[in-house]
């Protein structure tokens, strides 16, 4: 990538997102998902303006996002109950995130694209010095989850999108990642030596 750009998405580059999302998830991998617009070729969800998303642009080109949703696990009801963090997390009061929608354009897959909005999503974590981030991985995704880091906490959680997935997890403190023994705390040390 020759003029990679990092960005919080707003109102104005929210449809890109959604485009994108879009093309991965009904074009590419046939889901059914409320909210896809054929037509318009978005995919816009009732959660898309909740905590922060980052978007990875080239250029003009928008190469990869994700969504990073700040919850409360022991209040948690409606869409993401099924997470079901207070009963998962060894220390479930100590801060949780959700990240959500984390998609790649499927020309960049393999570019190292993720690297800087993974960067993105450990900043804020850190910054909001939350422990956990939670993610519900699709099976053709957990060893890409599991490379960075990431637990599998729960398996055979069935979405109404998405099938069957396995709730994944990556503690901030664990000490793979702060001696920088995992991908994530050797890629993103400076991250975990704050």
């Amino acid at each position: 990538m020759t003029n990679a750009e990092l960005i919080v998405v707003d109102e104005r580059t929210l449809p890109l997102v959604q485009h994108l999302r879009y093309r991965v998830y009904c074009a590419e991998k046939q889901f059914q998902l409320p909210g896809a617009d054929p037509q318009a070729r978005l995919l816009v969800d009732e959660a898309d303006r909740a905590g922060v998303t980052f978007a990875l642009f080239d250029g003009a080109d928008l190469v990869s996002s994700a969504q990073v949703i700040p919850v409360n696990q022991t209040e948690m009801s409606g869409r993401y109950a099924l997470f079901q963090l207070h009963e998962a997390l060894p220390y479930p009061d100590n801060g949780a995130v959700i990240v959500s929608k984390l998609v790649t354009a499927p020309e960049r897959r393999g570019s190292k694209t993720l690297g800087p909005v993974m960067r993105a999503v450990l900043d804020y974590v850190a910054w909001e010095k939350q422990r956990y981030i939670a993610i519900l991985a699709e099976p053709s995704m957990r060893e890409f989850y599991g490379s960075m880091g990431f637990d599998i906490m729960k398996e055979g959680i069935q979405t109404e999108a998405f099938g069957m997935t396995a709730l994944m997890v990556f503690d901030m403190q664990d000490e793979r990642h702060t001696s920088g023994k995992s991908l994530a705390g050797w890629m993103f040390k400076s991250v975990f030596n704050r």
